[in-house]
């Protein structure tokens, strides 16, 4: 089963402290690593939206939660440590208004969310995405680093997403073979009324591309990003819906 595999090989990602501290990096990477532990830290409250809904009473989300979050955490400990070493001038975030769907969606009592069919779905289908865009991140600032205590943290951070990645995926297609064709159609408008890229709800648009968009002007990593479309594709019921193609060609068009 998924979560037992992912049990299996969970516990915290070593780093060490006294060789970050000497560490030099680039200002600019500086402000990236910034944003990711802001990210990774909001796991906690990603966690306590997932309890509200009711969906830890199962057995998988239940037991994969509590490690999720604790080795999230570190991964954020582990960043503000070696951001405390350097200089840079940290990136100001300036979320967005909370759009008119998000106002809608928070009116719905979230039990009443909760017992949807779809519910869980929809929120493994989001971790999986948003999970495989980090990976992809974090791949891609490695290629910045050449201070090995720096390049062994991200990526152990990497492989850990990458577990993380794995559940939430194969918990997704489970769910995805347990539902009926009408609830796979909610789950469908469900992903196309909520999803974003991992950062956008925390930073907002204008912010997040302000800190990104460096990233997305290399076709190789755009063309690599575009590769969630096909994660999604192969969840069952969730097949063509190319949710980061469609954002990516509306909100940051190449140059």
């Amino acid at each position: 089963m998924h979560v037992e595999r992912f049990l299996r090989r969970s516990g915290l990602i070593d780093w060490d402290g006294d060789l970050l501290a000497r560490s030099r990096l680039d200002p600019e990477l500086c402000r990236t690593l910034h944003v990711a532990a802001l990210l990774e830290q909001d796991t906690e409250i990603t966690v306590r939206q997932t309890r509200a809904l009711g969906l830890d009473r199962v057995d998988d989300v239940a037991a994969f939660l509590p490690v999720w979050e604790a080795e999230e955490a570190e991964h954020a400990r582990a960043l503000r440590w070696l951001l405390s070493h350097q200089h840079y001038r940290p990136p100001q975030p300036h979320p967005a208004a909370i759009s008119r769907r998000r106002r809608l969606v928070a009116r719905v009592p979230a039990s009443t969310v909760g017992r949807l069919s779809p519910t869980a779905l929809v929120y493994c289908a989001l971790g999986a995405a948003a999970e495989y865009v980090t990976i992809l991140t974090y791949t891609e600032l490695v290629r910045e680093v050449d201070d090995p205590a720096v390049d062994a943290l991200l990526r152990a951070i990497t492989r850990q997403e990458g577990r993380h990645f794995a559940f939430f995926l194969a918990a997704a297609r489970s769910r995805a073979h347990a539902i009926s064709p009408t609830s796979g159609r909610l789950a469908r408008r469900a992903l196309v009324a909520l999803w974003e890229p991992v950062g956008v709800p925390s930073l907002g648009i204008d912010a997040w591309t302000a800190q990104f968009g460096r990233l997305l002007d290399d076709a190789r990593f755009r063309a690599r990003i575009e590769g969630m479309d096909r994660v999604v594709d192969s969840i069952p019921h969730l097949g063509g819906l190319r949710l980061m193609e469609t954002f990516l060609r509306a909100r940051v068009p190449t140059r």
